[in-house]
């Protein structure tokens, strides 16, 4: 899913004296120039996932038993805050994820760090700003621990991040015993969780700022080009200088600073540190980084691609559950479009890859 890197030296022209007298000239810009079609069919795929979920909108709101409410400022308003963790934990996610690793323990690194918060308000009565940092600092230190057993180990980070997972989750259980922590959280961090500016909610601001920072990071920086170039290709990446497994590493500590982060998001819109919330968010952000993958820069992990994404999946939930579906339904559809997202960048990703290749050239004939 990184770019890729053809030799343009590769394609071959007809020199200029053995052309037909009159004939257009012949080369690389003449063969590549696309038809209508294959610039309507580009398009297409390039803000498919921005047409489906025009067209979410669209049915539910005209097909939908409330269409009023469904279209209204309040309930946009709602799934925006809503999605704000979801946002920070996907967009964490394609970090690691852009360097040809995955990390499944993020959604339990946002629960622990939400607890974790919640617990140095109650029971360290830190300042403010004191357990945002400490947060965001507990996410990062798992972020750590991953990076290290996936980069010493040598084992496949799926696997490795799998059990840091388990573990984590049953951390969080023993600490707590199962309860949630709600007393002594901070008043001004609860009205930032439920609080609006200029109609949008607090929290939206938030992950503007985050999405701006995931973007420049990956698409303007020489270790965002480093983590596109290890994903491609790790061996010649390694062959060209980059240090692998240092990128890998510092890849895994920013998903998980991003998942403390986002877990002092879900404290403040939940108002509570609770065990049992974390783990949930995990499959709905990988679904939501592969799907961002068919839109915007197509078979490429990118930022405003997982954010269409996350906002496909949240409304046409929303949507199922204004049409009085059971739960069930929820689930089904998130796996399903998992299971399409990854069919489709993997479909993708094989196109890219034989288009890159060159052509078998034919050997000159001999006068």
């Amino acid at each position: 899913m990184t770019p890729d890197t053809t030799d343009s030296g590769a394609a071959l022209s007809v020199p200029a004296a053995e052309q037909a007298p009159g004939a257009a000239p012949a080369g690389p810009a003449a063969a590549a120039r696309p038809g209508a079609g294959a610039v309507v069919l580009r398009l297409f795929q390039k803000y498919s996932l921005v047409v489906l979920l025009g067209l979410s909108v669209a049915i539910y709101g005209i097909f939908g038993k409330n269409p009023a409410i469904f279209l209204g400022a309040a309930d946009i308003r709602n799934i925006l805050s809503s999605q704000a963790v979801l946002v920070v934990l996907t967009l964490g996610l394609i970090i690691p994820m852009t360097s040809g690793s995955l990390d499944l323990s993020i959604g339990n690194i946002a629960g622990l760090c939400s607890v974790a918060t919640a617990a140095f308000y109650a029971h360290a009565h830190v300042p403010l700003f004191l357990g945002i940092i400490l947060g965001i600092l507990v996410g990062a230190l798992f972020g750590l621990g991953n990076g290290l057993l996936v980069v010493l180990l040598r084992v496949d980070s799926f696997i490795i991040t799998l059990g840091t997972a388990s573990a984590i989750f049953g951390l969080v259980i023993w600490y707590t015993n199962g309860q949630s922590i709600v007393l002594g959280i901070p008043q001004a961090l609860l009205t930032f969780g439920g609080g609006n500016f200029l109609g949008i909610p607090d929290s939206v601001y938030v992950v503007a700022g985050f999405a701006l920072l995931a973007w420049y990071v990956l698409e303007q920086t020489p270790y965002g080009r480093s983590l596109h170039a290890i994903g491609s290709n790790k061996a010649a990446a390694r062959l060209v200088g980059i240090r692998v497994e240092r990128s890998v590493f510092l890849a895994f500590i920013v998903s998980g600073a991003s998942a403390g982060l986002a877990g002092v998001l879900l404290l403040a819109s939940s108002g509570a540190g609770n065990p049992q919330i974390g783990q949930s968010f995990t499959l709905t952000a990988v679904a939501a980084a592969f799907l961002g993958a068919a839109s915007f820069k197509v078979g490429q992990l990118n930022v405003l691609g997982s954010i269409v994404a996350i906002l496909f999946l949240s409304v046409n939930i929303t949507g199922l559950t204004f049409l009085g579906v059971q739960d069930w339904i929820n689930q089904l559809f998130t796996g399903a479009a998992l299971v399409v997202a990854i069919a489709f960048s993997t479909a993708l990703h094989r196109e890219r890859k034989h288009r890159a290749r060159p052509a078998p050239q034919e050997p000159a004939s001999r006068p």
